[in-house]
């Protein structure tokens, strides 16, 4: 495995930081991390890539991690990040990957640069927030979005509380912050190599507070992306597991039904961190 901790300066002088993994001369896949977390959000044991010659390139989001704060950022404006830091690259032509709340990020790019897009693959990922995908929510989750929605001062002080324990104590923070998730997953999370990558993405992604957590939770993930699915040209595939707590599955339905080069795989009886038993399958697809 081959790892580094960099940062490129944007045309508007803000700091975007990332980290590479497996082959550096492999083929390029973007990877658009979660909500709350950062660059370090990767499978533990990233020989697949360094074996097959992918070239994974994980970026922290405005405000997360080693990134500075863009507080009028929207989901469009990291899109133009990332190609900022692909032409420093010279990167031509990539791959992008969104997971979870990473999903209008890499949906975002494969709409604003279809020409430089090979394919786009989501997992578990997180659909545009209206009347039609509310429904299929769980309590807990329906909750914390509608707060994020309505009362954004409230997710600030949250937040604000969860970066403070992040630091004092991560382990009991995540336990706190982990325990919606489903059966399949929680079986999952007994592997401590995963929780390991779990609480160093989620530390770094409130090293210099939760002003962007709270901005892109509230801000841009609740609120309307400025792009339709079915403007997308790129080919999609959607990747699911049907026990999903955190998004429901119905999601990857609903997002695949809109875009006309899409496709669904379905994981019956697992979660949503399919990523720790899937990674292999997917990145490859993308190639």
């Amino acid at each position: 495995m081959t790892e580094t901790s960099k940062h490129i300066v944007l045309n508007d002088s803000r700091k975007l930081g990332y980290e590479e993994f497996g082959d550096t001369n492999g083929f390029p896949i973007i990877y658009c991390h979660g909500s709350q977390s950062s660059r370090l959000e990767m499978h533990y044991d990233v020989s697949f890539a360094t074996d097959n010659n992918l070239r994974i390139i994980t970026i922290d989001r405005p405000g997360h991690g080693t990134s500075d704060f863009n507080p009028k950022g929207t989901i469009l404006d990291f899109a133009k990040d990332v190609k900022q830091l692909t032409e420093y690259l010279r990167i031509d032509k990539f791959s992008v990957i969104g997971m979870s709340a990473g999903s209008p990020f890499a949906l975002a790019i494969a709409y604003l640069f279809p020409e430089n897009i090979h394919k786009t693959s989501i997992i578990s990922g997180f659909a545009p927030y209206n009347s039609k995908s509310k429904k299929h929510l769980s309590k807990e989750v329906r909750t914390m979005l509608s707060l994020a929605k309505s009362f954004p001062f409230l997710l600030k002080l949250l937040l604000n509380l969860q970066a403070k324990q992040l630091k004092k104590k991560p382990k009991k923070a995540l336990k706190g912050f982990l325990k919606i998730m489903s059966e399949p997953d929680q079986k999952i999370l007994k592997n401590e190599a995963v929780t390991q990558v779990i609480e160093n993405m989620f530390v770094e992604a409130f090293r210099n507070g939760s002003k962007g957590v709270a901005h892109e939770i509230a801000k841009l993930l609740v609120n309307d992306w400025e792009f339709e699915l079915s403007e997308i040209k790129v080919p999609v595939s959607f990747w699911q597991g049907t026990k999903d707590n955190n998004v429901p599955c119905e999601w990857a339905e609903l997002m695949k039904n809109e875009i006309k080069d899409a496709e669904l795989t379905l994981f019956p009886d697992e979660g949503h961190l399919i990523i720790f038993e899937h990674a292999q399958e997917i990145f490859l697809n993308l190639k």
